[in-house]
């Protein structure tokens, strides 16, 4: 059995990561969660997404600016999602503020062996699903440091988190009054041609994953889907 630990206590932060008194997920990640790469930059902000294929212009945004590296972590993972996978990628925002940490001398740590200097200060994460019922499905998560509250105190000010999925975008834009995303849920699951099917609305655990998935129609609280008219690139 993989030994796992919350990605916050390896790094020795003050803080406890936890869920929010909502549905939010704090960032945890596996031992075996590795960087393969730099992202490039897009000039946006946001990064091309290419589980899917990225015929469709697949890409994401947090809304936070900061180097974002690529991961990966072998299935199963029950700390990152409670649903069976075969294939995954990891966008790792992470600050480098508090370092003269180069981006490229993280490739092919460990994110639980990063320096206690570097901070997780964002995820967005896609799985490619093999659960039953979910087989072939997508599941899209955003996660953030939620305590300390770098993340959460500078996201969606001024930058919406955002992602565009089979030629169609959603926004954060706290509707319903979620004043910040790291106040909803942020867990979409896709079919395999990117029909929104719904999002996770199990609660989650006290170290901030969820460990079950509950499928709820719509939308997580503070997301609409940005129309042709009101669109802005990612």
């Amino acid at each position: 059995m993989k030994f796992r630990i919350p990605f916050v206590c390896v790094l020795g932060l003050a803080a406890w990561i936890f869920a929010l008194p909502s549905h939010a997920r704090g960032i945890t990640v596996d031992e075996d969660t590795t960087c393969s790469q730099v992202v490039p930059s897009t000039g946006r902000l946001s990064v091309d997404v290419d589980l899917a294929g990225n015929r469709e212009g697949n890409r994401a945004k947090s809304g936070l600016n900061f180097p974002v590296l690529a991961c990966d972590a072998p299935p199963p993972d029950t700390m990152l999602t409670p649903l069976n996978y075969t294939r995954n990628a990891i966008y790792t925002w992470v600050d480098l503020s508090m370092t003269t940490t180069d981006p490229s001398s993280l490739l092919g740590l460990e994110t639980t062996n990063f320096p206690s200097n570097v901070t997780i200060v964002a995820m967005v994460e896609v799985f490619k699903l093999a659960a039953p019922g979910y087989f072939g499905d997508y599941e899209i998560l955003f996660n953030y440091e939620t305590s300390p509250g770098s993340a959460c105190d500078n996201v969606f000010k001024p930058i919406a988190p955002s992602f565009t999925w089979f030629g169609k975008r959603y926004v954060f834009n706290g509707a319903g009054g979620v004043g910040s995303p790291c106040d909803s849920t942020n867990d979409f699951l896709f079919g395999p041609h990117g029909e929104l099917l719904g999002y996770n609305s199990a609660p989650s655990s006290p170290g901030g994953f969820a460990l079950t998935f509950v499928l709820t129609k719509g939308l997580p609280p503070g997301w609409t889907e940005a129309h042709r008219r009101d669109a802005t690139p990612e």
